[in-house]
C-alpha cells in the first residue's frame, strides 16, 4: 500500500511540475508576442526608434578617478534613439523583430505541447517527434534569419549616420546572440531521442 501511495504521489508531483512548466511557457509566449508586436509597431510608425548599435568609441581618461590606471578601453555598443531613419532600415528592424519573436513564441509553444504530451502519458508519439523536429529546423532558420536581418538593419543605419565608415564611431558591424539557434540544435537532439523512444514504444506494444 505504501509503495503504491508513493508512486501515486510521485505521478501527481510530476504532473504538477509539467503543468507549471506549461503555464510558465504559455505566459512567456504571450509576453513575447505582445512585446514583439509593440516593437514592430513602434519601429514602423514612431517618429523616433531605439536601436542597439555596434560602436567603437574610446573610453575617456576622465572616466577613471580611482587608483587603477586606464591603459586602454573602448565601448563596443551604444543604445541610440534616432529620428529620420529610412523606411528600408525600419522594415529590416521590424522583420528582425518578427522573426526573433516568432522563434521565441515557437519555443514556448513547443514546451507547452511537450508538457501536455508527457502529462497524457504518451510522449513518444509520431506527432510529438514531428513537432520537435519542425521546431528545431524552424528555430535554427528563423534565428539565423532574424539576426541577419538585424545586422543588415544596423549596416543600413550606420550608413545613414555616417556615409563614410572610415573613422566612424558606428562601423559597419553588428552583434548577435546565437542562443535561439543553439536551442534549435538541442531540440533537434531531443527529437532524435523521441524518435528512438517511439520505436522502442512500438516494439514494447508489440510484445504485449
Amino acid at each position: 500500500m505504501g509503495t503504491q501511495t508513493a508512486g501515486h504521489q510521485l505521478r501527481r508531483a510530476e504532473r504538477g511540475s509539467l503543468f507549471f512548466f506549461a503555464v510558465v511557457a504559455a505566459a512567456y509566449g504571450v509576453l513575447v508576442a505582445v512585446g514583439s508586436a509593440a516593437r514592430i509597431v513602434a519601429v514602423l510608425v514612431a517618429e523616433t526608434i531605439e536601436v542597439q548599435m555596434s560602436a567603437v568609441f574610446a573610453v575617456p581618461d576622465s572616466a577613471v578617478t580611482g587608483p587603477a590606471r586606464l591603459v586602454s578601453g573602448s565601448f563596443d555598443s551604444a543604445l541610440l534613439v534616432l529620428a529620420d531613419v529610412s523606411t528600408p532600415a525600419r522594415l529590416l528592424l521590424a522583420a528582425s523583430a518578427l522573426a526573433l519573436g516568432l522563434a521565441q513564441v515557437l519555443i514556448a509553444g513547443t514546451i507547452v505541447f511537450a508538457s501536455i504530451g508527457l502529462v497524457r502519458g504518451r510522449p513518444f508519439g509520431r506527432s510529438m517527434t514531428w513537432l520537435l523536429a519542425t521546431a528545431s529546423i524552424t528555430l535554427i532558420a528563423g534565428g539565423l534569419l532574424g539576426y541577419a536581418l538585424g545586422i543588415a538593419a544596423q549596416f543600413t543605419i550606420a550608413a545613414e549616420l555616417n556615409p563614410d565608415p572610415v573613422g566612424s564611431v558606428f562601423p559597419f558591424a553588428g552583434g548577435f546572440d546565437l542562443t535561439i539557434v543553439f536551442v534549435g540544435v538541442v531540440l533537434g537532439v531531443v527529437a532524435a531521442a523521441f524518435e528512438i523512444g517511439e520505436r522502442m514504444q512500438r516494439d514494447t506494444d508489440g510484445l504485449v
